[in-house]
């Protein structure tokens, strides 16, 4: 397992940050702008984890995991949005979302929830 986390993100200086914060810790970051760029990223570009925003222009990033549901991808998924209601999270789980965290959060539990992951597959 290449430890390659994709952050799927609309706002630049968010997705700096995620890059940042995450190659700190030790992982392979690729970025995307939204949703129809990371199914491109996709085609030639493997990732273990996705950390996608819900609402991002051209493709949201419930369109994003319903493309890949779709197409039968294992890709763990943490949505992370600052518009969660309890509808949207229900919305987002049924859409194929691993994991779902409202903004503002603690880039911490983002990190733990990353570590998490890959802990319970290292030895797949």
């Amino acid at each position: 397992m290449s430890n390659t986390v994709m952050v799927v993100e609309d706002d630049p200086a968010t997705r700096r940050l995620y890059r940042f914060l995450l190659s700190n810790s030790g992982y392979v970051v690729v970025e995307a702008e939204d949703g129809i760029a990371a199914l491109e990223r996709l085609a030639t570009q493997s990732c273990d984890v996705i950390i996608t925003d819900m609402n991002m222009p051209r493709m949201s990033g419930i369109d994003l995991v319903r493309t890949l549901r779709q197409n039968n991808s294992p890709i763990h998924v943490i949505m992370v949005t600052a518009f969660g209601t309890p509808e949207t999270e229900k919305h987002a789980f049924r859409a194929g979302v691993n994991e779902y965290i409202t903004k503002p959060f603690d880039f911490e539990e983002l990190e733990r929830r990353v570590q998490a992951y890959f802990a319970r597959h290292e030895s797949n």
